[in-house]
Order: C-alpha cells, then sequence, then structure tokens
C-alpha cells in the first residue's frame, strides 16, 4: 500500500508548514517510503486525491490541512474500497477529527496510522443541488450558517484571530451579525428516515444544517447527539423564530443544551429534501456552493475508511 500525503502549507495561516516539517522529518527518519503533494489552491486536493486513488490500487492517503482541504480530499476519492484516509488537522476549527474521535497531534495521528492497518469506517454526508453535487464530512447546510462560512473563507478577522490560536471563535461572532441582516426563507421539507416519509412546511428558515458529526463551526454543537457511524444524519432547522428570539438562544445553541427550545428542531434522515421559496446560501464543510433554493441531503453509511 502507497502512502500519499496532500499537503495544505497555507492552512491555519501559513503555520502548518511547521506542522508539515515535523512530520516530513519522522518520515524520513524512519525510512518510510512516501509521495508528497502540496496544495497550490482551491481545487488541488481534490485532483490530488482523484489521481491517487483512480488506478484500483490500495492507497494510505493522509491529508493535512483545514477542514476546507480534507473536504476537497474526500471529494476526489475514487474508490473508496481500496482508500485509507488519515486527516492531519492544522486548520482554525478542524471540526471533522474532533467529531470522529481522533486524539493527539497530527504526528500522533499519523503514527497510530502507520502503525496499523486497521481502520474504523465512518459516515459520508451527499449535498445533490442543481448542477452538482459535494460530499462532506462534518456538515451540509443553508441560511447563517452558511453565509457565515462563506464570510470565513476570506475573512481578516479570522487571520488576526489565528495569529492567538483562537481562528474558530471567528464563526460565532460573524453569526452574530448575519443573524441581523440575513434574509430568511419559508421552505416545504420532505425526509426519509427508517423507510418512514414525512413532509412538513415551515416558515422563516434561519438556517438548515445537515449534520454529520456533532458540531460545526469551530466546535458549536448543532446536534449534541449525532455520531458518524449512525448510519444517518441529523438535521437542525431553526424556523418561525424572530431575528431577536433566535439571537437569544444563541447561548444555549453553544452549549448543546438548545434541543426542544421553541424554533430549534432536530430530526434525523437518511434523506432530506429541502424546497426554499428563496435562494439561499449552501455550504459544505464550510466550502462555499452557491446560492439555491432548492437542495438535498443524503446519507452514505460507513462507506470512509479512516485509520489513526
Amino acid at each position: 500500500m502507497k502512502n500519499v500525503f496532500i499537503v495544505n502549507k497555507a492552512s491555519r495561516t501559513g503555520k502548518a508548514a511547521e506542522i508539515w516539517q515535523e512530520l516530513e522529518d519522522y518520515l524520513k527518519s524512519n525510512h518510510i517510503e512516501y509521495q508528497a503533494f502540496v496544495t497550490k489552491g482551491a481545487g488541488h486536493a481534490t485532483e490530488i486525491a482523484r489521481e491517487a486513488t483512480s488506478k484500483g490500487e490500495k492507497v494510505a492517503l493522509f491529508v493535512m490541512g483545514g477542514d476546507g482541504t480534507l473536504n476537497e480530499a474526500l471529494n476526489g476519492i475514487m474508490d473508496f474500497e481500496n482508500t485509507f484516509y488519515t486527516p492531519l488537522p492544522s486548520g482554525s476549527a478542524n471540526d471533522f477529527v474532533l467529531g470522529i474521535g481522533l486524539e493527539g497531534s497530527p504526528l500522533d495521528i499519523l503514527k497510530r496510522a502507520l502503525d496499523s492497518e486497521e481502520y474504523k469506517a465512518y459516515d459520508v454526508g451527499k449535498a445533490i443541488f442543481e448542477g452538482g453535487e459535494r460530499l462532506f464530512g462534518v456538515s451540509s447546510g443553508i441560511g447563517v450558517d452558511a453565509y457565515v462560512c462563506l464570510q470565513a473563507l476570506d475573512s481578516k478577522l479570522k487571520r488576526f484571530l489565528n495569529k492567538f490560536g483562537l481562528g474558530s471563535a471567528t464563526y460565532s461572532l460573524l453569526t452574530v451579525g448575519d443573524i441581523f441582516t440575513m434574509p430568511f426563507s419559508d421552505a416545504h421539507i420532505t425526509s426519509w428516515f427508517q423507510g418512514q416519509k414525512s413532509e412538513f412546511d415551515v416558515k422563516g428558515t434561519i438556517f438548515a444544517a445537515a449534520m454529520n458529526c456533532r458540531a460545526e463551526g469551530g466546535g458549536v454543537p448543532m446536534a449534541p447527539k449525532a455520531t458518524p457511524d449512525s448510519g444517518y444524519l441529523t438535521a437542525f432547522y431553526a424556523h418561525d423564530i424572530s431575528r431577536l428570539k433566535c439571537f437569544a438562544l444563541l447561548p444555549f445553541l453553544v452549549a448543546g443544551k438548545h434541543e426542544g427550545k421553541g424554533g430549534f428542531d432536530l430530526l434525523n434522515f437518511d434523506k432530506i429534501h429541502i424546497k426554499m421559496k428563496k435562494s439561499m446560501c449552501v455550504h459544505a464543510d464550510g466550502e462555499h456552493l452557491g446560492f439555491f433554493d432548492e437542495i438535498t441531503f443524503e446519507c452514505m453509511p460507513k462507506v470512509l475508511k479512516i485509520r489513526g
């Protein structure tokens, strides 16, 4: 099995370069054969992963970067059966690594992955929209949380906070402003779970997030009971409440105590379709997908083999 590394040295405002140097020193000192590819820009990690996993051979795919880089690599995997994926976190939030419970530093994770061929299978989510689809490991969503992710991609505030190791706080700070400025939309929701179908309307949708892991946006526990190996996803959606009430409920959301609060609902699903009256911003693992008035999310159970 060959070892292929996808490396984003620019993650966490360039501090990832130091992490990669430590990992590379370990690989060389232990005479481990590997190929390393440094990403050159948006979409490059997908291209590298596609090339590495399209030959029908077993590949140990190590991806070093933030959640965006991990998502790009995930979307490049052509052969899930023969790909063994190891995320090496070097971003500001690292929601995916936290969500699947990998502990320790990137070097700790690398050592464990190299020492054993054992793996654990995790679910992957899929967002389907006009003109395409996108896989996600943590979450995908519409509305305020998606617009926050769009702003954070090029946020001066995030770059500033990253200097102090506080980059994950960017999401919470941006959310406060967007709740009072973003347009909301009525929506019709159709969901399927364990063979049962349900349909209903919601008014004034603020956001709707399809969660594979329990937390997104730097650790905000949108779906506190969600686990990435459950075989299904969890939708968390906010609706039918005023902007002021939504703002007042944010402390409960951050504390993971929002279940049962009026206007905040959770729903387990295998597949869900959301039709909105107005186009809303959509993201997958923090990566901007565009503005759409219709979106489908579905679960791909236990397809991603992770070592580490």
